[in-house]
């Protein structure tokens, strides 16, 4: 193929999905893959094509080759176990087969130089991924943090203000340091993973955004961009996909990401 067949391509992002029970026509617990379409909207708007990636850790450089972006999205909490922790037992929807999968795609992402974007659980667990830790109930430490509760309405409507470092990508991204964003969480990053800053914090110093500081072009955010009907938050996918396609035709740094993970 010729470089600018290559160019005018549209790059393939493979999405992680979500498994969990729910009911359905076939009885009140049906074990499903899922994924809010908002997130393959997203990814298509920006000039991507969806792959959606149902757990398989055996397939991890398979879905890797056929890929040339990574949407690691939102779901459960992240097993204490897989950060080395107690569980204190305050984390729901735990799943340790997916948090293998998904440390294993980001590991092996870092390594091949893939851009990845991380939200929510997703910046949770690449942070996790490089030997990161979580705090397991936020509200214990920040009771005043907003809390995902009420009606759907009320939680996607509710907003909370992230401060963001002016060095950061994300800064550069919405043209500001301050962004009012979505509270879909209540776990957060307690311990950085290896080779990542945080780069946004909310007004009570809960870390909301964090970057990689090495050659791999990775973000990842606490609130759902997906879910806002903004202007800004498209554009962090618009600028995803852009980096993404520079990447893939070479124009941007893709070394090999040598952590011993």
């Amino acid at each position: 193929m010729s470089s600018t067949s290559n160019q005018m391509k549209k790059p393939i992002i493979g999405i992680t999905t979500w498994r969990r029970d729910l009911p359905t026509s076939l009885g009140e617990k049906t074990d499903l893959y899922t994924l809010d379409p908002a997130y393959a909207r997203c990814v298509q708007q920006a000039g991507g094509i969806p792959l959606l990636l149902p757990h398989g850790l055996e397939d991890v450089e398979v879905y890797l080759d056929m890929m040339d972006g990574l949407v690691v999205s939102g779901g459960g909490d992240v097993a204490p176990d897989s950060y080395g922790e107690e569980d204190l037992g305050v984390s729901y929807d735990v799943n340790a087969e997916a948090d293998a999968f998904e440390i294993a795609l980001l590991r092996s992402a870092a390594k091949r130089g893939m851009p990845a974007l991380g939200i929510c659980r997703g910046a949770q667990i690449m942070q996790v991924a490089f030997g990161g830790k979580l705090i397991q109930e936020l509200h214990h430490l920040y009771p005043e943090h907003p809390r995902s509760s009420g009606t759907p309405e009320k939680i996607l409507n509710q907003r909370h203000e992230v401060v963001l470092a002016e060095d950061a990508q994300l800064c550069k991204i919405y043209g500001s340091t301050n962004r009012q964003v979505n509270t879909i969480h209540h776990q957060c990053i307690h311990i950085m993973g290896e080779g990542f800053r945080p780069v946004g914090w909310s007004s009570d110093g809960i870390i909301e955004a964090v970057e990689s500081t090495t050659s791999w072009y990775a973000l990842g955010v606490q609130w759902h961009p997906e879910k806002m009907k903004d202007a800004g938050e498209h554009a962090l996918f618009r600028v995803f996909i852009a980096k993404v396609q520079e990447n893939r035709n070479g124009n941007i740094d893709s070394r090999v990401d040598n952590r011993s993970y």
